[in-house]
């Protein structure tokens, strides 16, 4: 019989208090005065800035918003910018933000049972994912992501990535960079747009429908999407464990066989909006995970479910105050829970956060000046975060029959404040600027970032950018439960690129850049370790990429992507237990997990004829590592280390329109069929295999 998966989707009587009561929990009035000027000057007229405010934009297509928050050229931005259009995407025929990555220079992303974990210049877990500026990640547990079958393409129209510390504009974790995934509105996307597909490999169905509408005065957009998928067709043994929560389930009990669920996803995005000053946007999703999971030896396999109902209320608003400043408004609630079944037993998280931000813009010196300044403020709600104090496999082994690991769940809330400005400067071809930003929290340590940067165009075509910043990361959960003094993880990155753009249809850029860390912690990295100890690292690196059209159909593009990490190993106290004893530590020494110390991506964009596209891809990553241990008696570890080889992908992808009604989109993944090992959570396990599908999408 099929599991019945568990749902907790909240009515709206319930959100409603819950909304009231963090209205009432404010400890600064800052977002009750910020939502009454806004309202008070949005009221006034509609409207945004004038045209010299956009002073740096350009024609170039690839526009971003993270630099300056403000719509902008990549190429002119005051960092390290790279855009995934719609055009990317959709010729790419990738289906999650991770594949997407994968192939963007700096990050390596490695395939885990519970998602993907992305790397990004060597640092796991170090980039803040935004859906259209509001986080989509859990801010307890790093490592859920989201960046898998959870976020639909469907409504996509661009992603922005900014490689190097970014916590002036956006804040706390905002550590090794940013990545915005930015949805359609109205007035970008009319009509109606239909779509199913499939793929071989994990059974997956997928469907969407999404519509736009402009009617000038006012623009809507809705997107539904939805997705079933087989994560895997392995069978599990561990069928019964937790028992009555007191003691494990006797051994006999424990074993049998049994297969996975298939996992399911859906997401609905919607925004309005009204006179290009006001936009309101709701998103709700679900993603409920279904996956296996083996200890190091592969004696044992369970299953293991995530569930994360999200649901996001935001709006935005923005009004000219003169020919060259402007006042804009964001706010928005998130409820975020992530639930999670190990065999026989349910573990229920969830966070809430509000957040309300007021920005000021102000063009000076006849528009060759741009001052960008803020205030925000954010409260967060953790409530039953769960931290393990132990190492699950062991404890399903014969000589653990009778004890079950220990973990705890912890409650904790943190409001921020937060003032934060920047400061741009045009001299001819030299452009300089500055940005400082002044977080207040009432329960971590406060922290400053800043950042300086120059960019000289010293020729038609050549630009050369230095960037220096800062930056911070929020403590994990794990950090939190320990009640002491917590030193926050921080970041010096610096950057240096030098890019030519002879024309639009043809860049190449090198960037060389620095991250050095300190207070660097891992959690939970084989779920249970524990915390590692504090410690500093450095990595350096350098990115290529080139954009090449050879000819009016034929495009050729790529990345290489080399780093080289120095510092001290992760050091784990792993604990222990004796009933009636205090623990006793083992001390465990890991090298420093970088992921892929090299990546590179190869792709030729060949449109044969005005109705077909072919796109061959290929990838390279080198080799990685896994540390395993083995308790081999009282106090005493053996350590293993696996070395996973280098790997070498193909891609295809053929896309026909405008030849039938509708258009179809063709893709393999590993065509050559190549069996690889990757780091999973206990043990390596293997990469994806062959995979071959089809999309078909018809307008309305």
């Amino acid at each position: 019989m099929r599991k019945t998966t568990k749902r907790h989707i909240r009515d709206s009587k319930g959100a409603a208090e819950r909304f009231h009561f963090w209205v009432n929990r404010v400890k600064y009035p800052v977002l009750p005065l910020v939502l009454f000027i806004s309202l008070v000057l949005f009221g006034v007229c509609p409207g945004f800035a004038s045209d010299t405010m956009l002073m740096f934009v350009g024609e170039d297509l690839e526009i971003l918003s993270l630099a300056s928050r403000r719509e902008e050229a990549a190429w002119n931005a005051p960092a390290i910018a790279h855009v995934i259009t719609w055009e990317t995407i959709d010729n790419a025929g990738d289906a999650t933000i991770a594949d997407l990555l994968e192939k963007t220079p700096g990050f390596y992303v490695n395939e885990r049972e519970q998602g993907s974990v992305p790397y990004l210049r060597g640092i796991p877990d170090s980039a803040l994912f935004l859906f259209d500026t509001v986080s989509m990640g859990s801010g307890a547990n790093k490592s859920y992501h989201n960046i898998d079958n959870e976020v639909f393409l469907t409504s996509v129209k661009r992603i922005e990535i900014v490689r190097g510390a970014g916590s002036v504009l956006w804040g706390p974790d905002a550590f090794a960079g940013v990545v915005n995934v930015v949805p359609f509105t109205g007035a970008d996307f009319q009509g109606v747009e239909t779509g199913v597909g499939g793929s071989s490999l994990d059974e997956s169905r997928s469907a969407f429908v999404k519509y736009g509408v402009d009617k000038g005065r006012w623009s809507s957009f809705v997107s539904v999407s939805a997705r079933s998928v087989q994560e895997d067709d392995d069978t599990y043994n561990v069928v019964k464990f937790w028992n009555d929560g007191g003691t494990a389930a006797p051994e006999l009990e424990r074993m049998g066989s049994d297969t996975l669920d298939d996992s399911q996803y859906y997401e609905v995005y919607s925004s309005i909006s009204f006179d290009r000053w006001l936009t309101l946007s709701a998103r709700v999703s679900d993603a409920n995970k279904v996956y296996t999971v083996s200890d190091g030896t592969g004696d044992y396999t369970w299953k293991e479910e995530r569930s994360n109902p999200t649901r996001t209320f935001k709006v935005e608003a923005s009004k000219s105050t003169g020919i060259d400043s402007g006042i804009r408004f964001t706010g928005y609630y998130t409820d975020y829970d992530l639930d999670l079944d190990i065999i026989d037993k349910a573990f229920d998280q969830s966070e809430q956060s509000l957040y309300g931000e007021l920005i000021y813009d102000q063009s000076l010196f006849t528009g060759d000046g741009l001052l960008t300044t803020g205030v925000s403020w954010r409260e967060n709600k953790f409530s039953d975060t769960l931290v393990w104090k132990s190492f699950m496999p062991n404890y399903l082994e014969e000589n653990e029959s009778n004890w079950l690991p220990i973990f705890e769940t912890k409650d904790y809330e943190n409001r921020l404040g937060s003032v934060f400005g920047q400061y741009r400067h045009r001299f001819s071809s030299l452009e300089l600027w500055a940005g400082v930003r002044s977080d207040d929290h009432d329960q971590f340590e406060d922290k400053v970032s800043y950042s300086l940067g120059a960019a000289w165009s010293f020729s038609p075509g050549l630009l050369l950018k230095t960037i220096y910043g800062t930056a911070y990361r929020t403590p994990f959960a794990s950090q939190v439960s320990q009640d002491d003094d917590i030193a926050l993880e921080h970041i010096n990155s610096t950057n240096v690129q030098l890019a030519w753009m002879p024309g639009k249809e043809t860049k190449v850029s090198l960037t060389l850049f620095r991250n050095e860390i300190d207070n660097h912690v891992v959690e939970d990295r084989y779920e249970g370790v524990g915390l590692s100890s504090p410690n500093s690292q450095t990595i350096d690196g350098a990115e290529l990429e080139w954009d090449f059209k050879l000819t009016d159909r034929l495009s050729f593009a790529g990345n290489v992507t080399v780093l080289n990490n120095s510092g001290s190993d992760e050091t784990y106290l792993y604990s222990w237990y004796d009933v009636g004893d205090d623990p006793v530590y083992t001390i465990l020494n890991y090298d420093y997990d970088a992921g892929a110390e090299t990546m590179a991506n190869l792709s030729l964009n060949w449109r044969v004829t005005d109705h077909i596209t072919v796109v061959p891809e290929l990838r390279y990553f080198s080799s990685t590592q896994f540390h395993y241990f083995n308790e081999t008696g009282p106090s005493d570890i053996e350590t293993i280390t696996i070395q996973c080889p280098e790997v070498w992908l193909m891609d295809f992808h053929l896309k026909i329109k405008d030849i039938f009604p509708f258009s179809l989109d063709f893709f393999v993944e590993n065509l050559w069929d190549e069996q690889y090992s990757v780091p999973g959570m206990y043990s390596v396990i293997q990469g994806q295999s062959f995979n071959a599908g089809v999309l078909i999408k018809m307008r309305w």
